[in-house]
């Protein structure tokens, strides 16, 4: 029983006891809006809700009368849950046991245990229910007590993920604090705490919350605020038990949430938030993964690879080291057996660039193409050519993987632009250009990325040979074919015509000479015409 999903709250109970109005003790109305904040919490979504008809409401006694037979009743009736929750002034008597007041409890030891609520009654209630799970939450003075002797709220080992946890907002001989009246809305700091906690939510914590998590983030806070720091008792599993959902933004998602909204916001966070939220956007994808959802597979082989937490920060992604490799690996492999189009495509690029493993790259490749992949046909066409050309295929190509299956182009570098002439030649020579650029109407930016593109293709496509070539030499090359000034109706036939006189594998050798051109006077430009 570790989720609210699978909870019987029809063989669960949960006693909720609190007194405030007073004989013998301060008046403590914060008392009441506590009790009522707890109420109120176990009927919220959050916890389940609780039903009504399994919450007993032990309210403002104003003497003990039936209160233990009620109670030892609920807990007898319990066979899931049972939770006991106290709020009020603790005392202890003579043999320093704690009791729990109601109304006319009488501060005079010798008349606590005739006039109060031993907690060794309430734990013997606990002991004789047969309840899997038992919980106390205790929010008064001198609340530690109830570990004192017989500790324990079960007489026996229960079964697996059974148990039980006492939570206690004091030590043994410490009082528990509460606001005073003229605080607005005042209550006591540790159910008011507890409360809010659970409402808020643990950031980074999981979608369920054991007390084990609430309680952490509790007891930091009112030590931190100065306020008595609270205590608990665990017994076997019950540190598993999951009392509610974590309402944390950034807290993954329940077993069986929609794991195509999951993957959404999972998304959306990753595109609009900082790289501070990776771990948490990290787990909302598991659990996406978690119940079969391919594309939450992929990000997460994404994010072991570090793109992206790269794309995130706005640099280029690193090196991936052996875990990350293989933990990406495994991503993409899950994916891709559960018949992913896009995991495929990323298993051929590790296969290719990392492990260097060319024939396996093909294969996922090809698997890839044949599911319809379309990124995929461009990439295993640029590694067959490659093949063919004995190309060295291990340098690393851009950044092309985010997500894989939409295929956006990489951005291409700005060619530089000649310097002008103001020589009679070179004056003609603006003016031809002037020429060239009219089947563009005069746009330059639009002349030179049409013949990029036409030039990509021409070289093997983004894959291909042009996929070996740094952005300097990308540069160069565009520019020494836009010299040639092909005619815009001609386009790609010029830029077949560029490579194949440069000779196909020869374009890196080719780049090098533009960059270090020869002073030969006899030597021509080769225009690609």
């Amino acid at each position: 029983m570790t989720d609210l999903a699978h909870r019987d709250y029809s063989r669960s109970r949960a006693i909720l006891m609190g007194t405030w109005d007073y004989t013998d003790f301060d008046q403590v109305p914060a008392v009441r809006r506590s009790f009522h904040r707890m109420r109120n919490l176990l009927l919220d979504p959050v916890c389940g809700p609780w039903p009504k008809d399994s919450i007993v409401e032990l309210g403002n006694r104003p003497t003990l009368g039936t209160t233990q037979v009620e109670l030892i009743n609920a807990l007898l009736e319990a066979t899931d849950v049972a939770f006991f929750y106290y709020v009020g002034h603790g005392i202890y008597d003579h043999r320093e046991r704690l009791c729990l007041t109601v109304g006319d409890t009488r501060r005079d030891s010798n008349y606590t245990t005739a006039t109060g609520l031993l907690f060794e009654t309430v734990r013997d209630a606990f002991r004789a229910s047969r309840a899997a799970v038992k919980i106390a939450v205790l929010d008064c003075c001198y609340a530690g007590l109830a570990t004192e002797e017989y500790g324990r709220l079960s007489a026996g080992r229960l079964p697996p993920v059974s148990g039980t946890y006492l939570l206690m907002s004091s030590s043994a001989f410490e009082t528990s604090w509460y606001e005073t009246e003229p605080a607005a809305d005042a209550q006591t700091y540790f159910t008011r705490t507890l409360v809010d906690t659970v409402h808020t939510g643990v950031r980074g914590g999981p979608p369920g919350l054991t007390f084990d998590h609430i309680f952490g983030v509790v007891a930091d806070q009112l030590v931190e605020n100065g306020r008595p720091e609270p205590g608990r008792r665990i017994d076997d599993h019950a540190a598993g038990w999951v009392f509610a959902r974590n309402n944390a933004p950034d807290a993954p998602p329940e077993p069986g949430a929609d794991p195509d909204a999951v993957y959404r916001e999972a998304y959306r966070k990753e595109t609009e938030e900082g790289v501070e939220q990776l771990p948490s956007i990290a787990a909302e994808y598991r659990g996406a993964a978690a119940a079969g959802h391919t594309p939450s597979m992929n990000r997460l082989g994404q994010i072991a690879e570090g793109r992206v937490q790269a794309r995130m920060q706005g640099v280029e992604p690193g090196p991936v080291d052996g875990k990350a490799l293989l933990q990406a690996t495994q991503w993409y492999t899950k994916a891709s057996e559960a018949g992913d189009s896009v995991a495929p495509l990323h298993l051929g690029q590790l296969y290719e660039e990392q492990y260097e493993d060319q024939e396996q790259a093909l294969y996922w490749y090809a698997l890839a193409v044949r599911r319809g992949n379309s990124a995929a046909p461009e990439r295993l066409a640029g590694l067959e050519q490659r093949i063919r050309l004995g190309i060295d295929a291990s340098r690393r190509t851009a950044d092309t993987s985010d997500e894989g299956d939409e295929g956006d182009e990489v951005a291409e570098p700005e060619p530089r632009v000649p310097a002008e002439d103001s020589s009679l030649a070179g004056l003609a020579a603006q003016a031809t250009r002037r020429r060239w650029l009219a089947d563009w109407d005069g746009d330059e930016s639009l002349a030179l990325t049409q013949s990029l593109d036409l030039l990509i293709d021409a070289c093997g496509g983004t894959y291909g040979e042009w996929s070996e070539l740094d952005e300097r030499e990308r540069g160069l090359i565009l520019r020494n074919f836009a010299d040639g000034l092909p005619p815009r109706m001609d386009l790609a036939a010029a830029a077949r015509r560029y490579h194949e006189t440069v000779g196909p594998g020869n374009l890196r050798t080719h780049a090098a000479a533009l960059r270090h051109p020869r002073t030969d006077p006899d030597r021509t430009t080769n225009r690609g015409r």
